[in-house]
């Protein structure tokens, strides 16, 4: 049997094939189709970018937020809650009295005790895997009350004989694994953590700040990794 073919036939004889209207119809559905799948699919892989995303983020924030509750609890056993301040960025504190003499940068006896109990905290978190690929330092920073001295000098001596009570506290801190995330800087009576000129005020500004600084470069790489999967 011959198929039926559609056709039109033109005043001068020539004849034209069309698709019928139903055909035409389907043909449209199917790209529809075709076009809401794709776009499906996309905001299934876009959902799950993000999710990653939050989760790597999340990670980043636990990194640095685990770091700092572990120094903070060690500083607490060691000189007593009152005396240590949290401040922006999870900056743990101790008041510098407890680890200096009034105008010296020599580590006193009661403060080479507290850092020999750190400097093993110090060395375990950068043994952490998980810690120290995005660790980029520990940053130990002096600070001074508004009394008149060299407070430049003394703020970043006092930092710096930390470090290194540290590293003599526990030898690997001194070696290169470990001392490359280790760091020392004075900030004189610059970043006060309270305003005035009262003894209550000086001794608290008087401090030794732990301030964790992440690698950048290296969080921020993995989350373009994850862009671009």
């Amino acid at each position: 049997m011959k198929s039926r073919k559609r056709r039109f036939q033109s005043e001068n004889g020539e004849e034209h094939y069309w698709p019928s209207f139903a055909d035409m119809m389907a043909m449209i559905v199917l790209v529809m189709l075709f076009v809401a799948i794709i776009a499906f699919v996309q905001m299934i892989y876009d959902a799950y970018d993000q999710t990653v995303m939050k989760q790597e983020l999340a990670k980043v924030a636990d990194v640095k937020k685990h770091i700092s509750d572990l120094i903070e609890q060690q500083l607490e056993e060691d000189v007593g809650k009152d005396k240590i301040v949290r401040g922006p960025n999870n900056t743990i504190s101790v008041e510098g009295d407890i680890l200096f003499d009034t105008g010296s940068a020599e580590v006193s006896p009661e403060g080479k005790k507290v850092l020999n109990e750190l400097a093993d905290v110090f060395a375990s978190l950068i043994e952490e895997e998980d810690i120290s690929q995005y660790l980029y330092i520990i940053l130990i920073e002096g600070h001074t009350d508004k009394v008149p001295y060299d407070n430049w000098t003394l703020s970043a001596d006092r930092s710096v004989a930390v470090v290194k009570e540290l590293m003599k506290a526990n030898p690997k801190l001194a070696t290169t694994d470990y001392a490359k995330y280790l760091g020392a800087t004075g900030y004189s009576e610059f970043k006060p953590v309270v305003e005035g000129t009262t003894s209550d005020a000086f001794r608290k500004n008087r401090r030794i700040s732990f301030q964790i600084i992440l690698d950048d470069e290296k969080w921020q790489g993995r989350l373009k990794e994850i862009m671009t999967y």
